[in-house]
């Protein structure tokens, strides 16, 4: 099969209408992905009351915990980090599925593609986070953590620049989450590890909220990030088996507003 096949010159106001008319026909879904980030703030508030386990020893991937800590290693050793990495691979997983199953249906090619390459984006932050690769690696071949953060925004401006059409359709609003929360992960990353003024060095001062303000923003990120392409990957398969439901509610919410 091509993945040339199938061009669809949709617009900005046809993907919105498609957002809110999915929505409308998939209540449920949307109550699952809320469900799964109101678990994710549920463990991070009971993580930031407990104070019997250090929050390093529960954030930091197991790797750093074994080098710093002689005691290592517990099962709740890099827990929150471990969590991360299975919703990471989970994202990698359902989105690669779903690529592989809209070749088969002959969907659209920016569907295919935009499916694929969050597959595989997953799969690699996953495993950068599984084997600390922008931390311990990538550094010997010069890539230092703040260039591989821009590298990774980059390749993300041109991930949503290639598949705006398949993730607006998913969730506006997840993307808007997912985007907002790990970029704040990051940034609190480098003012904690950089002297960039005031705001440094109160992280600096304290430890324990630097922690919990920039792996939480991650988890919570990942979280939004799986939950988004959840999404996407229903809506790109239940439109290729089941297209005209989709576009009659489109024209009857249309006909609706001009009325």
């Amino acid at each position: 099969m091509s993945l040339a096949l199938n061009h669809d010159p949709r617009g900005l106001r046809y993907i919105w209408q498609s957002f809110f008319a999915q929505k409308r026909g998939n209540s449920g879904g949307f109550g699952i992905y809320y469900a799964i980030i109101t678990c994710q703030l549920l463990v991070l508030a009971v993580v930031a009351i407990q104070t019997t386990v250090p929050l390093e020893r529960l954030f930091r991937d197991t790797i750093a915990v074994a080098e710093e800590y002689p005691g290592c290693c517990s099962v709740y050793d890099g827990l929150i980090s471990n969590f991360g990495i299975l919703l990471w691979w989970a994202a990698a997983s359902i989105t690669g599925f779903a690529a592989l199953t809209a070749i088969s249906l002959s969907c659209r090619r920016y569907d295919i593609i935009a499916l694929a390459m969050a597959s595989v984006f997953s799969a690699w932050l996953a495993m950068d986070d599984l084997f600390m690769l922008h931390e311990s690696v990538l550094p010997l071949i010069g890539l230092t953590q703040p260039m591989t953060y821009a590298l990774y925004g980059v390749l993300v401006t041109v991930y949503i620049a290639l598949s705006w059409r398949v993730i607006l359709v998913a969730s506006p609003l997840l993307l808007l989450m997912a985007i907002t929360t790990l970029g704040a992960s990051v940034s609190i990353d480098i003012l904690a590890d950089h002297n960039l003024g005031s705001v440094s060095a109160w992280l600096k001062a304290n430890l324990r909220i630097e922690r919990l303000l920039e792996d939480g923003f991650k988890f919570i990120g990942i979280g939004s990030w799986l939950c988004l392409h959840m999404e996407a990957a229903r809506s790109v398969i239940t439109n290729a088996v089941q297209p005209r439901p989709l576009a009659h509610a489109i024209s009857a919410g249309s006909q609706g507003q001009e009325g």
